[in-house]
């Protein structure tokens, strides 16, 4: 009998890591780590927070639409230049979290 000789295919980790990293970062670890970040802020709102603050919407409110429209780097640090701000000599009032600005407006 003629027995046909199978090669084995080894593929490594690292190797379908690095060639699918941008599908990673993009389509796995993005949602997450945004999903995260506004389950903390959720649980500071319902648990921690005292809704003292200055300004409408509130910091951490402010925060989590940053992150809903700008993505977690520069929501947080939107968030974190609105928590400065927020001090007891401040005027407070109204001050909406910025919209993107290269965002695609659809007309039908």
């Amino acid at each position: 009998m003629d027995y046909q000789k199978r090669e084995t295919l080894t593929v490594g980790f690292s190797s379908l890591f690095f060639e699918n990293a941008r599908y990673l970062r993009k389509k796995v670890f993005k949602p997450y780590v945004r999903w995260f970040c506004i389950k903390c802020i959720r649980f500071y709102q319902k648990r921690l927070s005292k809704k003292t603050c200055l300004y409408y919407p509130t910091c951490s409110q402010y925060t989590m639409e940053c992150f809903h429209h700008h993505g977690v780097t520069l929501g947080f640090l939107l968030g974190a230049w609105r928590i400065i701000r927020c001090n007891p000599f401040s005027k407070g009032g109204y001050d909406p979290a910025p919209l993107p600005y290269l965002k695609k407006k659809w007309l039908l």
